[in-house]
């Protein structure tokens, strides 16, 4: 039993089985997972090497460069980045995008092996070491607990009981604490007192850890029971360290007991310098960064959220409060709604074009078949686990043409079976069985167009795979239901026309199409040269594109990254960024801000990578009132903070959405002399500075910072007692202090500093020196013969184990594009010595990485569509007739592209690459009907003009939905370059087409004689 004839004789059951496919459709668009934009792996992760007291060389040397060998054994790996400073290592390691999202935790568990292995041949100050695999863990919903009037340990115990009650939300996988400037307990020595004690260092600090440490006392037995010693004393305050009775004297000698609060000053106090800070409008504050569940419904927890917050804010003190940074569930809400309006109008365009062209009752039909598409792709979805985001159903749209394209061919076949007189149960199995295989080539090839992007593995293209699978599903579906529900709809609602007596009207129009079809068909060689100079003016003007490869958000999101020169204080930092953050809560553009000093926010979008931590780096999350209000935004801030701030490197930037570059144009330099990397960073930033469309211009190495050395004296310094430990303790103690202890107070464990009083860098000589075994000090003016300054390179960037410079710079006023093209000559001119290289970076590596992929994939989909025709047709010509055509496209597309003023971007070339799917569909329907009507015995001429004039409407049609229903893409920054693509290339393709096939058909087989050509499947085959 056939398809066709499985739909006459199973009528009933059909209609059941669409009927509970439409409820499961309606069910599953609110159980499907809801996102703002589709979610992309990012394959990265970093290593964070502490070596306290090594500048930055030393740590590239021992540490960095001791891991990068390991690492570099790892079969997956893509590349390597690493950030040597005084101090610390960050080494930032990609693997390649092959590597699929499953085996992620494999490829991370061999990282910490390989981290592992290497621990043992690093310096054993070197040893702890942090593999953050998490590091593009995304937090779509950043809250801040701000408030002036609190103190920041209680602001923090607020947070902390948030962020339990958040956690108990369901839905939410982690919540986590920013901006917490933590507590310190101080104990500033009198060195006079300390003396007059006769009291060592070392003594006291080992007083001091032994009466806190935590200790096992061990177990009595009490009858059936066991009972537990629990050892008291330790310190729960302050007070229970001044009160700290220290034993005094050494080696016994006048030995006495003093309160260690007698001899130092004991406080609680905050972490100076801080390591972090954050504020939300200007007030102090801690940022909880949540994280929603994989593959969850944003929106459906984002009512509950606000209830939380909402309870909880209730029970606050007065002057503490929540605001909202990002809110993923209201922007998902309201791109999920925008597009959900835009298929609306792009659907209610759609019928009304049919009603318009094929009457009520067909264009009922069409509609139907085209919902039931939607929904059996709704479960398609939902069973996949595809979400619903801005790429998936922007794919709808552009599918919605395509998925009426089968039901258009079988109701307009069905129509004229009917006119001719064939039964009515005759025309439904008729329709079926003619349309069947050569409606599923065209589907399958439709759907290949897109392969593309399925073969690629870049992070774009990962960014675009819903188009894929919204696509090559919806189209697989539909030819599904135009070969079921839509006959037997036809079956049900088509009338029989009356009989007439077969002079219907044919419209002026419709009479000059016929005589231009006849003409292109009788004079085809005449037809191909007239197209022929619009084809190569169409190439000439193919440079007057502008070039885009991926537009930004369009999120009224804005950032403010502020850099003091390299070394700055984070305190300098802050008080310019609170002097910043009042300038911009005076501008109207702005809603709300939100502060990271020291950090970057959390990162509450896959395309954002967060700063290293840095007390010279700050940045401001700034939420403005629209999109529109960016720029007038950025042009005021650029001039004021230039003014206010000639020392700063102050960026604007808006938010990306499918690419991680930091800036638009980059130009790396490699080579092994830092010097040398130097210059020629100097000098392309020379070259770069020429040109009016670049701004904050700079290089990832950044300034030297200054280092002071103390010139110790060896000699005088043994005949002190002293030694380079003690001078360097000294130094700790009169700056950050020298951490002795930790006090546990309920879940915190608050840090024991031991410091000098009174001690500053004006005061340098007079810093008392104290052996850690004896009593005395000496001054250390006394040891030291006088400090030096100096300059170092307190950022060293290598690439794959090699030192490389960035010089970075972003675009306004131009594409990064064409400005990148202005300046590529000058700067690759410039001469390397050899062993240097330079390669591009930012938006150019992303473009050229994107694109080279796609157009490697691009032939793969080729050959499969040619596999397609030839199988279909059995023949060349035919499949040579069609693919020859796809050029013609370009003419559209380019055209359309000017005349919209749209750039020419990954979007567009992935709509191209669907377009030429499109086209070859038409070209399948016009072909097959061709060679239908030779077989039922035409001559070649009559046959290709009855065939095209039969499959004009089919074909326009679907041209003209397709078209028609792109419309309202054009507005939407992510979909107008593909939307302007279709339209021009679609329009353009088939309406020459219709011209141009019949033309090379006639051409390409007029010398053949009449034969019969045997049918593909015949009528007794198609009614078995």
């Amino acid at each position: 039993m056939n398809l066709s004839t499985f739909v006459l004789r199973q009528k009933t059951f059909v209609i059941f089985f669409t009927l509970l496919c439409t409820l499961v459709g309606l069910i599953s668009y609110f159980q499907l997972g809801k996102l703002e934009d589709p979610a992309f792996t990012v394959k990265s992760a970093v290593i964070v090497t502490l070596y306290p007291g090594a500048d930055a060389g030393e740590v590239e040397r021992l540490v960095t460069d001791q891991i990068e060998t390991k690492l570099q054994e790892m079969a997956p790996l893509w590349k390597l980045r690493s950030l040597s400073r005084p101090g610390s290592s960050m080494i930032f390691v990609d693997l390649q995008e092959q590597v699929n999202s499953a085996e992620l935790p494999q490829q991370w568990d061999l990282l910490r092996r390989k981290v592992d292995d290497v621990k043992l041949s690093l310096p054993p100050q070197a040893q702890l070491t942090i593999v953050q695999d998490e590091f593009s863990e995304v937090y779509g919903m950043l809250f801040s607990l701000y408030g002036d009037n609190v103190a920041m340990a209680d602001l923090k115990d607020h947070a902390r009981e948030l962020q339990r009650r958040l956690k108990a939300v369901e839905g939410v996988k982690k919540v986590q604490l920013h901006g917490i400037r933590e507590q310190v307990i101080n104990i500033d020595l009198d060195d006079e007192r300390l003396a007059q004690a006769n009291l060592t260092t070392l003594q006291l600090i080992d007083q001091l850890t032994s009466q806190n440490m935590p200790l096992h006392s061990g177990d009595f037995p009490l009858g059936i029971e066991q009972l537990r010693v629990e050892q008291g004393g330790a310190f729960n305050s302050v007070e229970d360290i001044q009160n700290l009775s220290i034993k005094t004297g050494i080696n016994g000698l006048e030995s006495a007991t003093v309160k260690l609060g007698d001899i130092a000053n004991i406080y609680l106090d905050y972490q100076d310098p801080a390591m972090t800070l954050s504020r939300f409008n200007g007030q102090q504050a801690i940022t909880l960064a949540v994280s929603p569940v994989n593959g969850i419904n944003v929106v459906s927890i984002g009512d509950t959220l606000k209830q939380e917050l909402a309870q909880f804010e209730a029970t606050l003190p007065e002057g503490v409060h929540i605001g909202v940074i990002a809110y993923q569930p209201e922007e998902v809400a309201k791109s999920v709604n925008n597009f959900i309006l835009n298929l609306a109008e792009s659907v209610i365009i759609v019928v009304v074009v049919l009603l318009i062209f094929m009457g009520w009752r067909s264009a009922a039909i069409v509609g139907a078949s085209l919902l039931l598409t939607i929904l059996f792709t709704l479960i398609y979805l939902n069973l996949t686990q595809v979400d619903l985001q801005r790429v998936s159903l922007g794919s709808f749209i552009l599918a919605l043409g395509m998925l009426m394209d089968n039901a258009i061919v079988i109701v307009d076949l069905f129509e004229s079976k009917l006119r001719q007189g064939i039964a009515r149960h005759q025309a439904v199995t008729d329709s079926i069985c003619e349309m069947a295989l050569p409606l599923l080539a065209a589907t399958l090839i439709a759907a290949l167009g897109t392969a593309p992007v399925l073969f690629s593995q870049t992070d774009a293209a990962e960014f675009a795979l819903s188009i894929v699978q919204v696509l090559c599903s919806s189209l697989l579906l539909s030819w599904f239901i135009a070969m079921t529900v839509t006959p037997l709809l036809c079956w049900y609602f088509i009338p029989t026309p009356s009989q007439t007596d077969g002079t219907a009207r044919v419209s002026p129009m419709a009479q000059l199409y016929q005589k231009a079809v006849f003409w292109s068909v009788d004079h085809p060689v005449k037809l191909l040269l007239g197209v022929a100079p619009v084809l190569l003016l169409t190439l000439a003007a193919i440079p007057l594109l502008q070039v885009n490869f991926m537009p930004s958000s369009d999120r009224p999101m804005l950032f403010l990254d502020y850099w003091l020169p390299n070394g700055g204080r984070i305190a300098q930092t802050s008080t310019d960024m609170h002097k910043i953050e009042q300038w911009l809560l005076r501008q109207p553009q702005v809603i709300s801000i939100s502060s990271h000093v020291g950090e970057s926010a959390p990162r509450f979008s896959v395309t954002v990578e967060p700063e290293p931590f840095d007390n010279s780096y700050g940045q401001i999350l700034i939420n403005t009132r629209s999109y529109d209000d960016i720029a007038s935004l950025t042009a005021a801030g650029d001039a004021w903070l230039q003014a206010e701030f000639p020392y700063a490197e102050p960026r604007f930037r808006p938010l990306k959405l499918a690419t991680k570059d930091k800036f638009a144009i980059e130009a790396r330099f490699v080579g092994p002399d830092p010097q040398e990397l130097h210059r020629l960073a100097n000098q392309a930033k020379q070259l770069l500075a020429a040109n009016p469309h670049l701004i904050y211009i700079r290089d990832n190495w950044r300034q030297e910072s200054k280092v002071l050395m103390p010139l110790i004296n060896q000699d005088a310094a043994k005949m002190a007692g002293v030694n380079r430990t003690d001078i360097a303790n000294a130094i700790s103690r009169a700056t950050d202090g020298s951490l002795i202890g930790l006090m546990r107070r309920d879940d915190d464990l608050i840090p024991i500093k031991l410091r000098s009083s009174n001690a500053s860098l004006e005061h340098f000589d007079n810093i008392p020196v104290r052996s850690l075994l004896g009593s005395h000090s000496v001054p250390m003016g006394q040891v030291v013969d006088g400090i030096e300054f100096k300059g170092e390179e307190s950022m060293r960037w290598r690439y794959n184990r090699q030192p490389a410079i960035t010089v970075q710079a972003d675009v306004r006023g131009d594409t990064p594009s064409n400005v990148r093209k202005a300046v590529a000559s000058e700067l690759e001119a410039i001469a390397l010595p050899p062993g240097y290289t330079m390669a591009w970076g930012g938006e150019y590596y992303d473009e050229k990485r994107s694109v080279d992929d796609l157009m490697t994939q691009t032939p793969k989909a080729m050959i499969l569509m040619t596999i397609i025709l030839v199988a279909m047709f059995s023949a060349y010509r035919q499949p040579f007739i069609i693919l020859v055509t796809l050029p013609l496209a370009s003419i559209g597309v380019v055209w359309s592209l000017l005349l919209l003023d749209k750039p020419f971007g990954f979007m567009a070339i992935v709509g191209l690459i669907c377009l030429s799917g499109m086209i070859i569909k038409n070209g399948i329907v016009l072909i097959d009907q061709i060679e239908l009507e030779r077989k039922n015995g035409r001559a070649l001429a009559e046959a290709v003009k009855v065939a095209t004039l039969n499959r004009t409407m089919a074909i326009s049609m679907a041209a003209l939905t397709t078209v028609l229903g792109m419309i309202p893409l054009l507005t939407d920054r992510l979909f107008d370059q593909m939307a302007a693509t279709i339209v021009g290339g679609l329009s353009a393709a088939s309406f020459l087409s219709l011209f141009v096939m019949p033309a090379l058909y006639q051409l390409l087989y007029r010398g053949d004689k009449q034969a019969a050509i045997t049918p593909s499947i015949s009528k007794e085959q198609c009614h078995d």
